[in-house]
């Protein structure tokens, strides 16, 4: 058979492009075939370190890579557990090695993954890590507070901040074996001791990551013989990152019986932590402003400044005390009333000792206790404390039922305001205010 000079011509310039082809195709090819560097044995690597270290080249630990990256969905649950095994399988051979600038993850899963040192694994959303406790959002048994030494493995494909000894920080999706801390931050992959990490806080370095936020609203009525309605609202925010914690709260209280108001108080508190280690901080500021009309206080402010430190970090209870010194403004409302020569406004020097517990009774009931005295030294009668206990339920991922008691105490109240002409002589101010709230809670953050 014969062929034609035209076809004869095209067959060529195929059998060309088919070359070329398989020339271009066959180096990526047979290189998608070998196995990564870091799986070759131990001798082989051994015998590759020594050659690129004695011609001067970069190190193979510095060449390093797997495939990496996090699936675009979440792992089929029946292949989970095998596919985050596999992934941390994977990193441990490679950390045999030594783990280079250059090295991807590859996760098992879009989930965060612990595995506790019995073996089990748990699967969620690790919310935070601090004082050697876990606070671990499980996907079936809610959130768990572990102990950190209990647990041996973390696969975290969500991007967090880890934190290590002398505030050294590292922000990004992250793998923890038992001697090793390895995060792909946007500089490059990164190893530290295990032994260094202090704390683990959600989020990167996005502004909004650090913050959360708590508002309760409780109401009191009574209709009938008495007319009596009582109202609180308590608002507190947080703002925490590698190294500082900043606490912003707020509360008012509101009340009336008989359509008379007798109740109108306003207390706000801030409390600002520098950590110095896992154990000590400094409070560059902490204080409160108080306002109690019925109380005869138009304005109270204690600003203080201090130190502080962790007396109990169990994975279940958490216990700090501060103090230091600090500078009490007291300004009455209504001065005329004041024994003579009483100034006012009023300035005085204070010791602050603050003290704060959290129990993480389960998952889902928190405990909370605190109490505060500003030693007041130049004026001892105006000498303050405030104490408080807070019960949270989990009902709902972002609802709490709140069940909380409020304890304020002056040593020495000045005089109720000068009644208006024709009411009553009020009575002398107590030392003594109680307040006892069962309120709902959105949680967010």
């Amino acid at each position: 058979m014969t062929r034609e000079p035209g076809n004869l011509s095209r067959s060529v310039v195929w059998a060309t492009l088919l070359a070329v082809a398989m020339l271009y195709a066959y180096p990526q090819n047979a290189a998608a075939e070998e196995p990564p560097a870091a799986e070759a044995p131990p001798a082989a690597i051994d015998e590759a370190l020594a050659k690129a270290q004695g011609e001067g080249e970069p190190k193979v630990a510095d060449l390093l890579t797997a495939p990496g990256g996090v699936p675009a969905e979440p792992t089929d649950a029946d292949a989970a557990v095998d596919a985050v095994k596999a992934s941390m399988t994977r990193v441990e051979e490679h950390e045999v090695a030594g783990i280079g600038a250059t090295y991807i993850i590859e996760f098992g899963d879009t989930f965060d993954w612990v595995r506790m040192v019995s073996g089990e694994w748990l699967k969620g959303e690790m919310k935070r890590m601090r004082d050697d406790n876990l606070e671990f959002d499980s996907d079936k048994l809610d959130m768990q507070n572990i102990d950190f030494a209990d647990v041996s493995h973390v696969h975290s494909p969500v991007v967090n901040t880890y934190v290590f000894d002398d505030r050294i920080s590292a922000t990004g999706r992250a793998v923890i074996t038992p001697d090793k801390v390895i995060v792909e931050t946007d500089e490059g992959t990164k190893t530290f001791p295990r032994s260094e990490l202090e704390s683990i806080v959600a989020g990167g370095k996005r502004e909004k990551d650090w913050w959360s936020m708590k508002l309760r609203f409780g109401l009191t009525l009574n209709k009938g013989n008495t007319d009596q309605l009582t109202y609180d609202i308590d608002f507190s925010t947080r703002r925490e990152d590698d190294m500082t914690l900043l606490d912003l709260g707020y509360n008012a209280s509101f009340g009336q019986t008989g359509g008379v108001q007798n109740v109108n108080r306003h207390l706000g508190e801030l409390d600002f932590k520098v950590f110095l280690s896992s154990r000590w901080f400094v409070t560059p500021l902490f204080g409160q402003l108080f306002n109690d009309r019925f109380q005869n206080i138009q304005f109270r402010a204690t600003p203080a400044t201090g130190a502080g430190i962790h007396i109990v970090d169990a994975p279940n209870v958490s216990w700090d005390f501060q103090t230091g010194v600090g500078y009490q403004y007291l300004d009455y409302k209504d001065a005329t009333a004041l024994a003579a020569g009483t100034p006012n406004p009023q300035h005085d020097a204070f010791i602050p000792l603050f003290t704060y517990a959290d129990f993480d009774i389960t998952g889902e009931i928190d405990f909370t206790v605190s109490w505060l005295t500003n030693l007041v030294v130049t004026t001892i009668g105006n000498t303050n404390h405030t104490g408080k206990a807070d019960l949270a339920i989990e009902l709902t991922s972002v609802l709490d039922l709140d069940i909380a008691f409020l304890f304020l105490r002056t040593e020495q109240p000045a005089p109720p305001p000068a009644p208006a002409p024709g009411d009553p002589i009020p009575d002398p101010i107590q030392k003594n205010d109680y307040q006892l709230v069962v309120g709902i809670s959105l949680v967010l953050g």
